[in-house]
C-alpha cells in the first residue's frame, strides 16, 4: 500500500463522514419544517400572524358588564380585530377590551 492509497482512502473516509454529516443535518432540519407543518395543519382556523386566539383572549360573544368590541379601539368593522383572529361579534368581548376614546 503506497502513501497515495492512504490519501485516497483518507479522504474518501472524510468525504463519507462529510456526506452522513449533511445527511443528517438536512434530515433533521426536513423533520423539523414537516412537523411544524403539521402542527399548523392541524389548526381549525387559520390564524394572522401575531394574533391571539379567542380562548388565549378569554373571548366570549356576549357583553361583559357594558363592555363589548364594538366600543374598542381594537375591533375592526365589520367582525375583526386588531388582537385576536377569527370573526368577532360587535357585541363580544375579550380580555384586551380597550374602551374607545371619550
Amino acid at each position: 500500500m503506497s502513501k497515495d492509497d492512504d490519501v485516497n482512502h483518507g479522504s474518501a473516509a472524510l468525504s463519507r463522514a462529510l456526506s452522513r454529516r449533511n445527511f443528517l443535518k438536512v434530515s433533521v432540519t426536513g423533520a423539523a419544517i414537516a412537523s411544524a407543518g403539521g402542527l399548523s395543519a392541524c389548526m381549525t382556523v387559520p390564524m394572522a400572524a401575531g394574533k391571539k386566539t379567542k380562548a388565549l383572549a378569554l373571548y366570549q360573544d356576549t357583553p361583559n358588564r357594558g363592555r363589548r368590541c364594538g366600543g374598542c379601539t381594537h375591533f375592526r368593522e365589520p367582525n375583526g380585530c386588531e388582537i385576536v383572529a377569527g370573526a368577532i361579534s360587535p357585541n363580544g368581548w375579550c380580555r384586551f377590551h380597550k374602551p374607545l376614546p371619550a
